[in-house]
């Protein structure tokens, strides 16, 4: 039985979102916006996490705004340190590896 945690395995790092420069100049704006009438919160998310091994990615996750986007984050970082990879691979449905 695999006993390392997912962290030795994967890791998450945060990606620009795919999408054109007028969908990246929209989020942009709508976060300059949220940031101005101070709901940074509902801020649109510009990045999406990607879940990788060996510098592979393996699985995208979007969220819909910053808050989200940081507590997917945190979630993910988590489930790295308590997990085992197995365990990790399967909550996340990624491909065998």
């Amino acid at each position: 039985m695999d006993e390392r945690a997912a962290a030795e395995v994967y890791d998450v790092v945060m990606v620009d979102r795919d999408g054109g420069p007028l969908r990246r100049a929209a989020r942009w704006g709508g976060t300059i916006v949220a940031g101005l009438l101070d709901g940074s919160g509902m801020a649109p998310a510009v990045s999406e996490l990607s879940i990788r091994s060996d510098g592979v990615e393996l699985r995208r996750v979007a969220a819909n705004d910053v808050s989200e986007l940081a507590d997917l984050h945190d979630r993910i970082l988590l489930q790295l340190e308590t997990t085992t990879p197995a365990e990790f691979a399967e909550s996340w449905d990624l491909p065998a590896h």
